[in-house]
C-alpha cells in the first residue's frame, strides 16, 4: 500500500513537471510573437511623417513583427493615403481601411472605438501611436476601452516590452517594463525614430490593403462634435519633426525681441518659438522656454493650458 502511495505522488508530480515546462514554453513562443497595430494620421492623400515613425517603432519591437497600419476617412484621399502607407515602409505587411463619414472628421470618440473593434478581431500584441495632437487624443480613450494602461513619449525600445521615456521635464531618462495585459499601448517621440529615405525607397512591393467590417460599429458621439478646423500656414517645419528648433526666455526680455526668433528660425529652416503656445505639444524635453511675465503678462501665459500651469 505504501509503495502504491509513492508512486502515486511520483506520477503525480511527474505530470504537474511537465504540465509547467509546456505552459512555459508556450508563453515564451507567445512573447516572442509581435503584432503591432499603427494608428495613423494622413492628410492630403499621404500619410504623415509622424506617423511613419511610428512604423520605424514598430519595426525596432522585433526583426519578424507583423505591423499593420490602420487609417480611416471618407472620399478619395483615404484611399490615396491607403496607397502611400501600403508603399511608404517596407516593414508594413497590411493596411487597414475604415472608409466611412463616420470618421470624416479626426474625432477621437469614434477613432477610440475604432481602435477597438480592430483590436478585437486582430488580437494584436502592441498598439503604436505618434505623441503629436491625434495620438495623445485618441491613445488614452482606446486604452479605456481595451482595460490597459498607455505609455507615453516613448525614444527608446529595449525590448518588445522594455521602453525608455523622458521624466522630470526631460531632466532624466527612465526605464520601464510593461506587465499588463495585451495589447501594449505607445505613443512615441517622432523625432527618436527617423525614417531614412533609403529605407523608403526599398520597398520591395506594397502591402495588402484591406477594409476594416463596421457592421458591428457602434457609433455614439453624444459627448463630442466637430465645430471647426483652422491652421497656420508656415514655411518653416512642424515643432514636432523639426532637426533644428529656435527658442528664447527670459534673456530676450520682451515681446518685441522674440520676433528675432522669426527671422533666426526663417534663416536656418527651422521651427521657432515665437509664440510660447507652441510649447504645449511637448514634443522637445529638455530645451522648454516660455516668455517671462513681463513679456506676457500673468493671466496669459496661463490662461487654459494646463501643462504650462507647472514651475520651470
Amino acid at each position: 500500500m505504501a509503495t502504491r502511495m509513492i508512486l502515486g505522488a511520483i506520477r503525480k508530480r511527474a505530470v504537474l513537471l511537465s504540465a509547467s515546462h509546456f505552459l512555459s514554453l508556450s508563453s515564451v513562443s507567445t512573447s516572442r510573437y509581435v503584432s503591432t497595430l499603427v494608428i495613423a494620421e494622413h492628410e492630403g492623400g499621404a500619410v504623415k511623417a509622424p506617423s511613419i515613425s511610428a512604423v520605424a517603432a514598430a519595426k525596432s519591437l522585433s526583426d519578424d513583427a507583423s505591423i499593420s497600419v490602420l487609417l480611416a476617412g471618407s472620399g478619395p484621399s483615404l484611399h490615396e493615403a491607403a496607397s502611400h502607407a501600403a508603399s511608404c515602409h517596407p516593414s508594413i505587411s497590411q493596411v487597414l481601411v475604415a472608409d466611412s463619414d463616420k470618421f470624416k472628421n479626426p474625432l477621437a470618440e469614434p477613432w477610440a472605438k475604432l481602435v477597438h473593434l480592430a483590436q478585437q478581431s486582430g488580437g494584436y500584441s502592441h498598439i503604436i501611436a505618434a505623441s503629436n495632437s491625434f495620438g495623445k487624443n485618441v491613445v488614452p480613450r482606446a486604452a479605456a476601452l481595451l482595460d490597459v494602461s498607455p505609455i507615453t513619449d516613448v525614444i527608446g525600445i529595449s525590448e518588445s516590452h522594455t521602453f525608455v521615456r523622458p521624466i522630470y521635464a526631460g531632466n532624466a531618462l527612465s526605464t520601464v517594463r510593461y506587465t499588463g495585459a495585451n495589447p501594449c499601448i505607445l505613443t512615441i517621440r517622432p523625432t527618436s525614430f527617423p525614417v531614412s529615405q533609403k529605407t523608403v525607397d526599398s520597398k520591395p512591393s506594397q502591402a495588402s490593403i484591406s477594409q476594416v467590417d463596421l457592421s458591428t460599429f457602434d457609433e455614439d458621439l453624444g459627448k463630442s462634435r466637430y465645430i471647426s478646423h483652422t491652421s497656420q500656414d508656415s514655411e518653416r517645419p512642424d515643432l514636432g519633426n523639426a532637426r533644428v528648433v529656435v527658442t528664447g526666455g527670459r534673456a530676450l526680455k520682451s515681446a518685441e525681441n522674440f520676433k528675432m526668433l522669426e527671422k533666426l528660425a526663417n534663416k536656418l529652416g527651422a521651427a521657432g518659438w515665437a509664440n510660447w503656445k507652441d510649447c504645449c505639444p511637448r514634443a522637445l524635453y529638455g530645451v522648454w522656454s516660455v516668455r517671462s511675465y513681463s513679456a506676457l503678462g500673468r493671466d496669459e501665459r496661463f490662461q487654459g493650458h494646463r501643462c504650462c500651469k507647472q514651475r520651470w
